[in-house]
Order: C-alpha cells, then sequence, then structure tokens
C-alpha cells in the first residue's frame, strides 16, 4: 500500500495521466471528428499553442525545476497556463549593474579577522566569482557587529540614522506601522535636522497593506525621497514575479546594516504573532559600506516608482543613460583592517548566491549549518547538503517550529524529511519562527536577506555578505544557543492527504 502512494504520488505517474488523458481525447477527436468539427478545430488550436508554449518555456534559460513546474501548469491547464507563464515570463530589463573600482593609494592591512584557511581558499575563491558575476569585490572594513536579535539592532540603526551627516538610504521588503516604525521616524527627523537626504525603497508587495498612504505622506512630508519597488496593483503585472528582498540601511557610506531583520514590530518581538521571532544581522563600518550603497543606488535609479505609481522625473534622464550604459561604477579604496565580501543578486540577469552556497558546501570539511525559516531549495541545493553529510560533514539545518505561512512550513518538511535520510540534521526552533538567515561553512559565515528556497534564488532581488574571523565566530555561537532550543525533527507518520498536499506542494514549489 505504501509502495502505491508513492507511486500515485510521484512525479512520473503525473504525467503519464496527463499525456494519457491528451491520447484519450486524440482518439476520441478521430472517432467523432466530423460530428465534431468545431470542437477539433478548437482543440487543435490549443495543443499548437501550447506545443509553441511549451517550446519557448524549455528554449529559455532557467532551472529545470522552474521549468518543469511550469511545464505541468501549462499542460493541466490548456491556453489559461500557457497565458499565465507567457504573462509572468515577460523579460525584465536589468537594473544597473555595480562595478567596483579598487583605488591603489592605500594598502590593506592584514587582514585579521578572517584566518589564513579562509584567507586563501574559500573566500578568496568566491570573491574572484563575485566580482565576474555581479561586480563586488573583497571591501576592507574598520570593524563589524552582529546581532541576534531585532531590538539592539533596531537600536543601532536609529543611533547611527541620528547622528548621519550627508545621506541615509534604507532598502527594505516590509515596512510597517507601529513602534520600530515611529522610532525610525524620529532617527529620520534628526538626521534631516542634520542636513542629511534619506531615501527609502520599499516592496509594493511585502509592504502592501502594512502601510498606508497617510504613512507613505508622512515619510514624504518628512522629506524623505520614497519609491516603491514593483507597485502592487489591481491589475496583475509580470515584474511582480521579482520582488525587492533586501534589508539595508547604509549611513553616509560609512556604515551598512544587512541581515533578515525587516522594518516592523515582529521584527523586535513587540508583537509575537508566531511565537519568538529569532532574527540575525550584522552592521559593517568602513569601506565595505560603501558597496552596499552602491546596491541601494543601483535600485532607485532603475526600477523604482514614487508613492503614486509613476516612475521619478528626476530618474527619467538617468534611466535613458543607462539603456547605454547600465554599470554603477564606485571608488573603493584598500583601507581596512578587516576583509569581507559583499554580494548581491539582481534577477533576471545577476543571480549569485546559489552558485555559492554549493561552492561552499562542497568544499566544506568540518561543518556546514544553516538557519532558515523556508527550506525548499532546488535538486542540485539539496544534493550539495547530501553529498555534504555523506562525506561526514557535520551538516545542521534549523527550521521553525511555529511557522508564518503553513504552506511554506509543509514544503519544509516535506523537504526535511527526504534530506535527512542522508544524515542531515534538521532541528525545528521550539520557541517560535527561525526567520534568521545565515550559512557557515567551516569558518566562513554568509549573512544577509537570502532564504533556502527558490524565489530568493531565483526570482528575489537579495544581498548579503560573507564573513571570516570574528563574525562567523559570533555567528557560531548564536546557531549553538539556538540549536541548545531546538528539538530534532520528526516526520514519522504522515497521513495520505498530508502526503497528497505535499506532492501538490513540491510539484509548484518554484514558482511561489
Amino acid at each position: 500500500m505504501r509502495k502505491l502512494s508513492k507511486i500515485i504520488f510521484s512525479i512520473n505517474f503525473l504525467y503519464i495521466v496527463l499525456i494519457a488523458a491528451q491520447i484519450a481525447a486524440i482518439i476520441f477527436l478521430c472517432l467523432t471528428l466530423p460530428s465534431v468539427m468545431p470542437l477539433a478545430l478548437t482543440f487543435m488550436f490549443i495543443w499548437i499553442f501550447n506545443g509553441i508554449t511549451a517550446c519557448v518555456l524549455f528554449s529559455r534559460r532557467g532551472a529545470p525545476e522552474v521549468k518543469c513546474a511550469w511545464f505541468v501548469l501549462i499542460t493541466a491547464l490548456p491556453v489559461a497556463g500557457a497565458l499565465i507563464y507567457l504573462f509572468a515570463s515577460v523579460k525584465k530589463k536589468p537594473c544597473g549593474v555595480l562595478k567596483v573600482e579598487k583605488n591603489n593609494e592605500k594598502t590593506p592591512k592584514t587582514n585579521q579577522n578572517c584566518d589564513n584557511s579562509s584567507k586563501n581558499s574559500l573566500l578568496y575563491s568566491l570573491a574572484a566569482a563575485a566580482e565576474n558575476t555581479c561586480g563586488t569585490a573583497l571591501a576592507g572594513y574598520d570593524r563589524a557587529e552582529y546581532f541576534s536579535g531585532g531590538t539592539e539592532f533596531f537600536n543601532a540603526v536609529c543611533r547611527e540614522i541620528e547622528c548621519a551627516k550627508k545621506c541615509v538610504y534604507v532598502e527594505f521588503f516590509i515596512v510597517g506601522r507601529g513602534k520600530i516604525f515611529n522610532s525610525f521616524m524620529t532617527a529620520v527627523q534628526k538626521a534631516r535636522e542634520n542636513g542629511a537626504e534619506v531615501k527609502l525603497i520599499i516592496d509594493g508587495v511585502g509592504t502592501a497593506f502594512r502601510i498606508s498612504r497617510k504613512e507613505l505622506k508622512r515619510l514624504k512630508s518628512s522629506g524623505i525621497g520614497v519609491k516603491i519597488f514593483h507597485r502592487l496593483t489591481p491589475f496583475p503585472r509580470a515584474r511582480l514575479n521579482f520582488r525587492d528582498h533586501r534589508k539595508i540601511v547604509t549611513v553616509d557610506g560609512r556604515v551598512a546594516f544587512t541581515g533578515g531583520f525587516n522594518l516592523a514590530d515582529e521584527y523586535a518581538n513587540i508583537t509575537s504573532p508566531y511565537g519568538y521571532w529569532k532574527d540575525t544581522g550584522v552592521a559593517v563600518f568602513g569601506a565595505a559600506a560603501k558597496i552596499f550603497e552602491g546596491m541601494f543606488l543601483s535600485v532607485w535609479g532603475c526600477s523604482c516608482t514614487d508613492g503614486g505609481g509613476n516612475l521619478c522625473k528626476n530618474d527619467g534622464k538617468a534611466l535613458k543613460k543607462r539603456k547605454k550604459h547600465r554599470d554603477f561604477t564606485i571608488k573603493l579604496p584598500l583601507n581596512g583592517e578587516f576583509e569581507c565580501l559583499p554580494f548581491y543578486d539582481s534577477p533576471p540577469h545577476r543571480t549569485f548566491f546559489e552558485d555559492a552556497f554549493i561552492y561552499a558546501v562542497n568544499n566544506a570539511k568540518k561543518r556546514v549549518y544553516i538557519t532558515t525559516p523556508y527550506l525548499c531549495g532546488s535538486a542540485k541545493v539539496l544534493s550539495a547538503l547530501e553529498f555534504a553529510a555523506k562525506r561526514n560533514v557535520d551538516v545542521k539545518i534549523i527550521i521553525p517550529h511555529i511557522p508564518d505561512k503553513k504552506y511554506a512550513f509543509g514544503l519544509s518538511k516535506a523537504y526535511a524529511r527526504e534530506i535527512s535520510l542522508s544524515g542531515t540534521g534538521i532541528f525545528e526552533f521550539t520557541p517560535g519562527f527561525m526567520h534568521a538567515k545565515c550559512v557557515i561553512c567551516d569558518d566562513i559565515a554568509f549573512l544577509g536577506s537570502y532564504n533556502l528556497d527558490y524565489r530568493s534564488t531565483h526570482f528575489n532581488f537579495e544581498c548579503g555578505a560573507a564573513f571570516g574571523g570574528k563574525i562567523c565566530e559570533a555567528a557560531l555561537r548564536d546557531f549553538e544557543e539556538s540549536l541548545a532550543l531546538s528539538k530534532p525533527f520528526k516526520d514519522d507518520k504522515i497521513l495520505p492527504h498530508t502526503r497528497f498536499l505535499r506532492f501538490v506542494l513540491r510539484l509548484f514549489a518554484p514558482l511561489m
């Protein structure tokens, strides 16, 4: 009985059923063709249209899982599925691409924050790939601070904003009304009194219904430039599939904050919709902050709208210039006591993290520790984790115990069950929701806005940085503390309806 259920809920069985249904339809039409000619012509048009769409689908670049999910949708929903795909896959013009040029006036000091093994291997190998993929480079910094909770993160952010003299650039997926938003506004007003320019990018989907037009007007009346990334409208648009999931705050180009935090109360546990909200972040002081500033500006001048949904007039000329030259150049001074590697994803043309993650996991010798709210990566991501476990690398992943989205939690459990069979340790964070986004491979920690799912690695604008030394040590301690509060993942008994639901979710996971 168990073997039969596995066969029924397999992708191959679904393909067989769909093909059999179409063969039956062809036979039926052949037998009754004279009397149903109009219907036959209609079906012929549908098959031709679907066939052309499928050819377009598989001729384009992209992950195999994403293509298979689209193919199932196109096959299951004749015409409608094809139209959805064609509409959602309209090519998007790339945002400005960073181009970091190092200023050779100064020589960097010895990198005390990366041990020798990381300095001459993983971090430097990834730096070459980052330079060729997204234009960033190893950057110096004077000091960095790791945050294991929202209260200290937002206190530090507001403290730095209050001291701003030149510019404050803020980019969040979610901005929600509440105490954190009010504290942010107070800090911004002080920055404005100091003469600092303040700009804010918010995502149109992530922030939908979290902040009103009144609050947006309040922001603008305070002298803040506000832009909405892919504004949510009553009519669907293909570009909505690409979202700005980045979390960036830069102040005067001297300090940059990133991590998993959004500008809302639950991230500081002021409200607790899903138990204790666990998150992480990092602040970097020095030259590396300029790269995060460049990430912000490359999006600011390219694909955002103002609060009214219109392209800002001042950016129209910049956009025309970028049609000829899309590089956004940063002169990066070679100074700083330590080094880190900032990076970003800017789909559909600039994607770095998934390949960097796989490379780091494949080269890990001691440990691969991960915290993520969602576990539904591509086949090559899961394969890298499974093979690392088989190489006797200590692989541990912490996922939430209390989910924010039940369908995403069901997906995470399905993938967790699969990779746990290879020896990967999966744990649930029992106090609440694990929203932290951290990957530790041996002595390098990747911190930023990335989730371990298809959307983060293929469709979202994301950012992060790789650190060694003290920041990696702090992330490792935080992981061990979270692990002590977690319980081993168990998923022994699965009811038939749960198995079916997970099968459907996995089928369309690449499109969620």
